[in-house]
């Protein structure tokens, strides 16, 4: 009797520190609301126009739906073996989105130290999107109130493929990261007379700064990456680079957004299987792809080869109104141009104006309600044969979301 209890005591107390040193959590968010969204593009007698209402269009409008796995073990020292494994769903139809992926909104693992940071494998946001990606009211949620809307652009904060991913400790303050995602192979062919070969060599490296102290925060990225078009007139690779520069500063009555970002290269989703962009052209923008496909390079359309460029500068405010509420507003702006010769006089401008509230109703749960009015304008040197195109873009919406 007396072994049984000893027996007893040894596995409860194993069991006590397997409990202590490792964890397994089940987290997730689920967001939905009801909404109405209106896309309109001009350009003299032709037009595009598209109307969504309901809840298809506006589940997850400020975050993505999601659930995952998050662990981690403690193995001394301060260090530990961490994972992440998170799959997206569309609330509306329970279906998995990124392409039907088991976790294709993250899947890594690897090793955290309180002395020299983390070092991650797999599947992961870009730099700018973990340095970035909470700056401003809207950060990248809202559609088209969020970075992602396409004064930034999609591409900015995406997702990587077979990367490596390094965090610094934080000093002072101060933290550090960089990253790579990369695949290169080669396949050679000598059959019956008949030689050929293949080669996939992309890369992404993508590496950023930030810096907080109280009210004060400041965060910079830069990302490098190619990209891959295959049509009917060949294989055409090229190479974007993106910088941002995004602060804040918290007055208490009022915190205010400034961000600042640039992109030069062809801006397209890559046909390699190591980077993901996520976006075929650069958000608003792609809707005036139709209008320029009589100007195209190669069959390339406005964003998609190296001569594009585009500037963006937003500004928001966050205003608290008591302890359970905020109001948000942002207005965001681009420029873009291409100096393609078949996109010569070739111009862009976007702008979008935001409001929201956000109202908490417990710890895990608030409301939420966003309305956004966006307008563009592609002007063409040659008018008579390409009149301006026009876009007009608005989004009003409701929703709840709880957090698990």
């Amino acid at each position: 009797m007396k072994k049984a209890l000893f027996l007893t005591a040894l596995a409860t107390s194993f069991s006590g520190v397997a409990q202590a040193n490792s964890s397994v959590t089940l987290y997730g968010l689920i967001d939905g609301g009801i909404g109405y969204q209106k896309q309109k593009v001009t350009q003299g007698n032709n037009r595009i126009e598209s109307r969504d209402f309901g809840l298809s269009k506006f589940n997850g409008v400020k975050n993505g739906n999601r659930w995952g796995l998050k662990g981690s073990e403690d193995m001394g020292n301060g260090t530990e073996a961490v994972f992440v494994l998170e799959s997206g769903f569309d609330l509306a139809n329970g279906r998995q989105l990124q392409g039907g992926r088991l976790f294709g909104r993250q899947a890594y693992f690897g090793l955290s130290s309180e002395r020299w940071g983390s070092l991650t494998l797999g599947r992961q946001h870009s730099i700018a999107a973990d340095m970035i990606g909470g700056k401003g009211p809207f950060y990248i949620g809202y559609q088209q109130a969020g970075q992602l809307s396409g004064a930034f652009g999609a591409s900015t904060f995406a997702r990587m493929d077979n990367a490596i991913k390094y965090t610094s400790p934080v000093f002072s303050g101060f933290k550090f990261a960089l990253g790579y995602s990369g695949n290169a192979s080669k396949t050679e062919t000598d059959w019956l007379g008949a030689e050929t070969e293949t080669k996939d060599n992309s890369n992404w490296i993508t590496a950023g700064a930030s810096y907080n102290n109280g009210p004060f925060s400041v965060a910079a990225s830069y990302d490098r990456l190619r990209t891959d078009i295959h049509n009917s007139t060949g294989d055409h690779k090229g190479t974007v680079h993106m910088w941002n520069l995004f602060g804040n500063y918290n007055f208490d009555v009022v915190k205010l957004d400034l961000g600042y970002g640039q992109v030069r290269g062809a801006v397209t989703a890559s046909d390699g299987a190591a980077v993901q962009m996520g976006a075929g052209s650069i958000g608003l923008n792609g809707l005036f792809a139709p209008f320029t496909q009589g100007m195209h390079a190669n069959g390339l359309l406005y964003t998609q080869t190296n001569g594009y460029r585009q500037q963006a500068w937003t500004i928001g405010l966050t205003v608290p109104v008591n302890d359970a509420g905020k109001i948000l507003f942002s207005y965001q702006g681009s420029a873009t141009k291409n100096g393609d010769s078949a996109f010569n006089g070739v111009k862009g401008r976007l702008s979008i104006f935001s409001l929201g509230y956000e109202h908490s109703l417990s710890k895990r749960t608030f409301l939420y309600a966003v309305a956004s009015i966006g307008t563009g304008r592609l002007k063409f040197d040659d008018s008579a044969a390409h009149p301006k195109a026009k876009l007009k873009t608005s989004l009003f919406g409701v929703g709840l979301q709880h957090r698990f």
